[in-house]
Protein backbone atom coordinates (compact mmCIF):
# COMPACT_ATOMS: atom_id res chain seq x y z
CA UNK A 1 0.00 0.00 0.00
CA UNK A 2 1.14 3.21 -1.33
CA UNK A 3 1.97 6.09 1.93
CA UNK A 4 1.33 9.62 0.01
CA UNK A 5 1.87 12.26 1.63
CA UNK A 6 -0.55 15.45 1.59
CA UNK A 7 0.53 19.24 1.13
CA UNK A 8 -2.47 21.35 1.54
CA UNK A 9 -1.07 24.95 -0.11
CA UNK A 10 -2.91 28.19 0.66
CA UNK A 11 -1.32 31.61 0.07
CA UNK A 12 2.05 30.06 -0.85
CA UNK A 13 2.56 28.15 2.62
CA UNK A 14 1.92 24.58 3.49
CA UNK A 15 -1.93 24.68 5.90
CA UNK A 16 -3.31 22.33 8.70
CA UNK A 17 -6.45 20.98 6.90
CA UNK A 18 -9.42 20.22 9.44
CA UNK A 19 -12.38 18.85 8.14
CA UNK A 20 -12.45 20.56 4.92
CA UNK A 21 -13.04 24.11 6.77
CA UNK A 22 -10.59 26.31 4.66
CA UNK A 23 -11.77 29.60 5.88
CA UNK A 24 -9.84 28.68 9.53
CA UNK A 25 -7.11 26.75 8.25
CA UNK A 26 -4.04 28.23 9.61
CA UNK A 27 0.27 27.58 8.49
CA UNK A 28 1.23 24.05 9.52
CA UNK A 29 3.09 23.79 12.81
CA UNK A 30 4.63 20.45 12.54
CA UNK A 31 6.60 17.73 14.85
CA UNK A 32 8.65 17.30 11.57
CA UNK A 33 9.80 20.83 10.66
CA UNK A 34 10.02 24.24 12.00
CA UNK A 35 8.69 25.25 8.14
CA UNK A 36 5.06 26.05 6.74
CA UNK A 37 7.55 26.48 3.53
CA UNK A 38 6.75 24.20 0.80
CA UNK A 39 9.52 22.64 0.03
CA UNK A 40 11.15 22.34 3.09
CA UNK A 41 7.95 20.58 4.55
CA UNK A 42 8.00 18.77 1.72
CA UNK A 43 11.55 16.81 2.01
CA UNK A 44 10.82 16.33 5.64
CA UNK A 45 7.96 14.56 4.90
CA UNK A 46 9.60 12.41 2.64
CA UNK A 47 12.56 11.94 5.02
CA UNK A 48 10.32 10.58 7.33
CA UNK A 49 7.69 8.62 4.61
CA UNK A 50 10.62 7.73 1.48
CA UNK A 51 7.48 8.21 -0.29
CA UNK A 52 8.01 8.43 -4.13
CA UNK A 53 4.25 10.57 -4.32
CA UNK A 54 3.11 13.85 -3.11
CA UNK A 55 -0.56 15.02 -3.10
CA UNK A 56 -0.57 18.64 -3.77
CA UNK A 57 -4.14 20.19 -3.26
CA UNK A 58 -3.79 23.98 -4.09
CA UNK A 59 -6.78 25.34 -2.33
CA UNK A 60 -6.52 28.69 -4.10
CA UNK A 61 -7.61 27.19 -7.13
CA UNK A 62 -10.24 24.86 -5.87
CA UNK A 63 -11.90 28.10 -3.86
CA UNK A 64 -11.49 29.63 -7.47
CA UNK A 65 -8.56 32.15 -6.27
CA UNK A 66 -5.03 32.52 -8.32
CA UNK A 67 -3.61 29.17 -8.58
CA UNK A 68 0.04 28.98 -7.16
CA UNK A 69 1.45 27.58 -10.22
CA UNK A 70 5.02 29.22 -9.52
CA UNK A 71 4.98 27.29 -5.93
CA UNK A 72 3.79 23.92 -7.31
CA UNK A 73 6.53 24.27 -10.20
CA UNK A 74 9.00 24.68 -8.04
CA UNK A 75 8.24 21.44 -6.44
CA UNK A 76 8.10 19.82 -9.52
CA UNK A 77 11.52 20.74 -9.92
CA UNK A 78 13.13 20.52 -6.55
CA UNK A 79 11.97 17.02 -5.30
CA UNK A 80 12.79 13.73 -6.91
CA UNK A 81 9.24 12.54 -6.61
CA UNK A 82 6.12 11.88 -8.08
CA UNK A 83 3.84 14.70 -8.16
CA UNK A 84 -0.55 14.42 -7.87
CA UNK A 85 -2.35 17.87 -8.07
CA UNK A 86 -5.45 18.51 -7.20
CA UNK A 87 -5.96 22.44 -8.53
CA UNK A 88 -9.43 22.24 -9.40
CA UNK A 89 -9.67 21.41 -12.73
CA UNK A 90 -12.93 20.99 -14.96
CA UNK A 91 -11.80 20.60 -18.16
CA UNK A 92 -9.01 18.60 -20.67
CA UNK A 93 -7.46 21.91 -21.30
CA UNK A 94 -6.86 22.26 -17.82
CA UNK A 95 -5.52 19.13 -17.38
CA UNK A 96 -3.02 19.53 -19.96
CA UNK A 97 -1.94 23.00 -18.64
CA UNK A 98 -0.62 21.05 -15.11
CA UNK A 99 0.56 18.09 -17.53
CA UNK A 100 3.06 20.63 -19.61
CA UNK A 101 4.31 21.93 -16.27
CA UNK A 102 5.62 18.88 -14.67
CA UNK A 103 2.79 17.54 -12.85
CA UNK A 104 2.74 13.80 -13.31
CA UNK A 105 -1.02 13.45 -12.39
CA UNK A 106 -4.14 16.11 -12.52
CA UNK A 107 -6.51 14.85 -9.90
CA UNK A 108 -9.90 15.79 -11.00
CA UNK A 109 -11.92 16.57 -7.87
CA UNK A 110 -15.60 16.00 -7.61
CA UNK A 111 -15.88 18.98 -5.90
CA UNK A 112 -14.77 21.55 -8.27
CA UNK A 113 -16.25 18.83 -10.97
CA UNK A 114 -19.21 21.45 -13.17
CA UNK A 115 -20.57 18.83 -15.47
CA UNK A 116 -20.26 14.80 -16.59
CA UNK A 117 -19.80 16.38 -19.97
CA UNK A 118 -16.97 17.97 -18.89
CA UNK A 119 -15.42 14.75 -17.16
CA UNK A 120 -16.23 12.56 -20.27
CA UNK A 121 -13.94 14.74 -22.21
CA UNK A 122 -10.79 14.08 -19.66
CA UNK A 123 -11.22 10.82 -19.83
CA UNK A 124 -11.43 10.31 -23.81
CA UNK A 125 -7.95 12.69 -23.61
CA UNK A 126 -5.91 11.43 -20.99
CA UNK A 127 -4.64 8.12 -20.04
CA UNK A 128 -5.47 6.32 -17.18
CA UNK A 129 -1.67 6.97 -15.98
CA UNK A 130 -2.13 11.02 -15.76
CA UNK A 131 -5.27 10.92 -13.82
CA UNK A 132 -6.77 10.27 -10.46
CA UNK A 133 -10.63 10.93 -9.91
CA UNK A 134 -11.04 12.12 -6.14
CA UNK A 135 -14.47 11.30 -4.94
CA UNK A 136 -15.35 14.21 -2.09
CA UNK A 137 -17.24 13.17 0.59
CA UNK A 138 -18.47 15.59 3.15
CA UNK A 139 -21.25 13.86 5.65
CA UNK A 140 -21.82 11.13 3.75
CA UNK A 141 -22.19 13.52 0.86
CA UNK A 142 -20.76 13.57 -2.31
CA UNK A 143 -19.24 17.32 -2.56
CA UNK A 144 -19.81 18.64 -6.31
CA UNK A 145 -20.50 21.46 -8.18
CA UNK A 146 -22.23 18.53 -10.92
CA UNK A 147 -25.54 18.36 -9.77
CA UNK A 148 -25.93 14.76 -11.34
CA UNK A 149 -22.65 13.95 -9.18
CA UNK A 150 -24.08 15.67 -5.82
CA UNK A 151 -27.31 14.03 -6.00
CA UNK A 152 -25.95 10.90 -6.02
CA UNK A 153 -24.55 8.56 -3.19
CA UNK A 154 -20.79 7.79 -3.08
CA UNK A 155 -21.31 4.41 -4.10
CA UNK A 156 -23.41 5.60 -7.40
CA UNK A 157 -20.80 7.82 -8.43
CA UNK A 158 -18.01 5.15 -8.10
CA UNK A 159 -20.07 3.26 -10.49
CA UNK A 160 -20.59 5.52 -12.70
CA UNK A 161 -16.53 6.07 -12.96
CA UNK A 162 -15.47 2.39 -13.03
CA UNK A 163 -18.27 1.69 -16.18
CA UNK A 164 -16.39 5.11 -17.89
CA UNK A 165 -13.26 3.06 -17.44
CA UNK A 166 -11.29 5.61 -14.96
CA UNK A 167 -9.36 2.69 -12.57
CA UNK A 168 -7.63 5.01 -9.90
CA UNK A 169 -9.85 6.94 -7.36
CA UNK A 170 -9.10 8.70 -4.08
CA UNK A 171 -12.46 8.40 -1.56
CA UNK A 172 -11.92 11.41 0.30
CA UNK A 173 -13.92 12.14 3.59
CA UNK A 174 -13.26 15.78 4.03
CA UNK A 175 -15.28 15.75 7.44
CA UNK A 176 -12.69 13.72 9.05
CA UNK A 177 -9.21 15.44 7.60
CA UNK A 178 -7.18 16.40 10.16
CA UNK A 179 -9.55 14.95 13.05
CA UNK A 180 -7.82 11.31 14.21
CA UNK A 181 -11.05 10.54 14.08
CA UNK A 182 -10.50 7.42 12.06
CA UNK A 183 -11.01 6.54 8.75
CA UNK A 184 -14.54 5.96 7.28
CA UNK A 185 -14.91 2.31 7.21
CA UNK A 186 -18.10 1.72 6.58
CA UNK A 187 -17.83 3.57 3.18
CA UNK A 188 -14.53 2.13 2.65
CA UNK A 189 -14.80 -1.02 3.04
CA UNK A 190 -18.37 -0.70 0.96
CA UNK A 191 -15.98 1.12 -2.28
CA UNK A 192 -13.42 -1.92 -1.82
CA UNK A 193 -16.36 -4.71 -2.13
CA UNK A 194 -18.57 -3.25 -4.57
CA UNK A 195 -15.29 -2.08 -7.19
CA UNK A 196 -12.67 -4.86 -6.43
CA UNK A 197 -11.05 -3.92 -10.02
CA UNK A 198 -10.41 -0.27 -9.16
CA UNK A 199 -7.41 1.44 -7.11
CA UNK A 200 -8.58 2.45 -4.30
CA UNK A 201 -6.90 5.43 -2.32
CA UNK A 202 -8.14 6.63 1.23
CA UNK A 203 -8.47 10.18 2.83
CA UNK A 204 -9.43 11.71 5.67
CA UNK A 205 -8.98 11.06 9.99
CA UNK A 206 -5.87 8.09 9.84
CA UNK A 207 -4.45 8.40 13.17
CA UNK A 208 -2.36 4.98 13.99
CA UNK A 209 -0.27 2.25 12.63
CA UNK A 210 -3.71 0.10 13.29
CA UNK A 211 -5.45 2.44 10.86
CA UNK A 212 -2.74 1.36 8.48
CA UNK A 213 -2.53 -2.00 8.76
CA UNK A 214 -6.30 -2.40 8.53
CA UNK A 215 -6.36 -0.18 5.21
CA UNK A 216 -3.90 -2.69 4.00
CA UNK A 217 -5.80 -5.93 4.71
CA UNK A 218 -8.65 -4.35 2.76
CA UNK A 219 -6.53 -4.27 -0.56
CA UNK A 220 -6.46 -0.31 -0.45
CA UNK A 221 -3.73 0.83 -2.86
CA UNK A 222 -2.45 4.07 -1.18
CA UNK A 223 -3.43 6.24 1.80
CA UNK A 224 -3.34 10.24 2.05
CA UNK A 225 -1.38 11.53 5.30
CA UNK A 226 -1.28 14.38 6.77
CA UNK A 227 -1.95 15.11 9.94
CA UNK A 228 -0.89 12.26 11.54
CA UNK A 229 2.64 12.67 10.39
CA UNK A 230 3.03 15.79 11.41
CA UNK A 231 1.71 15.18 15.15
CA UNK A 232 3.80 12.26 15.57
CA UNK A 233 0.86 9.92 15.88
CA UNK A 234 3.04 7.69 12.75
CA UNK A 235 6.33 8.01 12.25
CA UNK A 236 8.92 6.37 10.16
CA UNK A 237 9.15 2.81 12.44
CA UNK A 238 5.72 2.52 11.87
CA UNK A 239 5.63 2.78 8.23
CA UNK A 240 8.75 0.48 8.39
CA UNK A 241 6.82 -2.40 10.36
CA UNK A 242 3.76 -1.93 7.94
CA UNK A 243 6.29 -2.48 4.64
CA UNK A 244 8.07 -5.11 6.19
CA UNK A 245 5.17 -7.25 7.58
Amino acid sequence: MRIIPVLDLMGGRVVQGIQGARARYQPLRSSLTPSSDPLPVARALQAETNCDTFYIADLDAIEQRADQRSTILALAEGLPVKLWLDAGVSDAEAVQRWLDGGVDRVVVGSETLDSVANLQAIGASYSNEQLVFSLDVQQGQVLSRCAEFRAAPPLSVLERLAAAGWRQVIVLTLNRVGTGSGPDWRLLESARCAFPDLSLIAGGGVRSIEDLHRLSRMGMSGVLLASALHRGWINRRDLHSLTSG
